[in-house]
């Protein structure tokens, strides 16, 4: 059985997927499986897929789902897997050539250590010409929420032991598409301890039809996930002026929906609701 399962859920995105594919199709290691749940493709996305299985090059998974959101594609996904390690890698990403061969080493530091939910690399855009020598050397243990800068744009990617990543599923709320992955991280960071690097084996950019685009709309039409996440973001060590901008994001969400009165301004720190409250009212 292969280590990794490359896990990519994706939504119309025929004409880019080959780039993430080229770049499987070239890793010095195939030690992995690619998983791909398609939630509700009408595009060409089935049959190119069908294309890179007879290439017969790795092995590629395919399943189809009706259109429901990525949060549940990766439940989907994650459901189904059998590797000892799951990653998602966006359909808009690629990953170097090294990638798979530089997971494979940081996944044996810490496969015996059960205190350890996974590790992460960098995703850089593609865009950026940044100093290779500078990166790929730091390699830190984090226990508890990880808070980190950024030279450049980019996020970390993280690969989690399947097992444990099995234990937090996203919640799936009737009629909700969008959940924030943050969500997930917070949860399995307080419980696990995480090996963090500074390696770069991811790139690629927002698109136009991400979910990234107009994200704060993405939050009003996704509610009950929005101010979940908001909850669960007052476990962090926040400071005074987090914990307020967070309240009025919460509250700002919360007053358009038709949760009762009394249920929205106790579900986080009533206090804070309060000051937001008293703080609009003066303006």
């Amino acid at each position: 059985m292969q280590k990794f399962t490359i896990f990519t859920p994706t939504f119309n995105r025929a004409y880019i997927l080959s780039k993430l594919y080229n770049s499987l199709k070239n890793q010095t290691n195939k030690n992995f499986i690619w998983s791909i749940v398609d939630d509700g493709s009408s595009d060409e996305t089935k049959t190119l897929v069908q294309e890179f299985q007879n290439e017969n090059l790795f092995e590629v998974q395919y399943t189809f789902q009706e259109n429901k959101g990525k949060h549940f594609a990766v439940n989907n996904g994650l459901r189904n897997t059998k590797t000892e390690f799951f990653c998602v890698i966006d359909s808009d990403d690629y990953l170097a050539e090294n990638a798979i061969e530089e997971m494979d080493s940081l996944s044996d530091k810490i496969k015996r250590d059960y205190q350890i939910a996974g590790f992460t690399f960098i995703r850089f855009s593609d865009n950026i010409d940044f100093d290779k020598e500078k990166y790929g050397k730091k390699e830190w243990i984090v226990s508890g929420r990880a808070t980190y800068d950024w030279e450049f744009p980019g996020e970390m990617i993280y690969c989690y032991k399947t097992k444990i990543h099995q234990q937090f599923y996203f919640p799936e709320f009737e009629g909700e598409k969008f959940c924030s992955e943050s969500l997930i991280y917070r949860r399995i960071e307080r419980k696990y301890k995480i090996l963090f690097t500074d390696k770069v084996l991811a790139f690629g950019d927002y698109l136009q039809d991400g979910l990234m685009k107009n994200y704060y709309q993405l939050l009003l039409k996704n509610p009950q996930s929005s101010l979940l996440n908001i909850k669960e973001r007052f476990q962090d060590k926040l400071s005074p002026e987090e914990k307020l901008s967070q309240a009025k994001t919460y509250w700002d969400i919360a007053s358009k929906t038709n949760i009762s009165f009394l249920e929205k301004f106790f579900r986080i720190n009533p206090f804070l609701i309060l000051k937001v409250l008293i703080n609009k009212h003066k303006k």
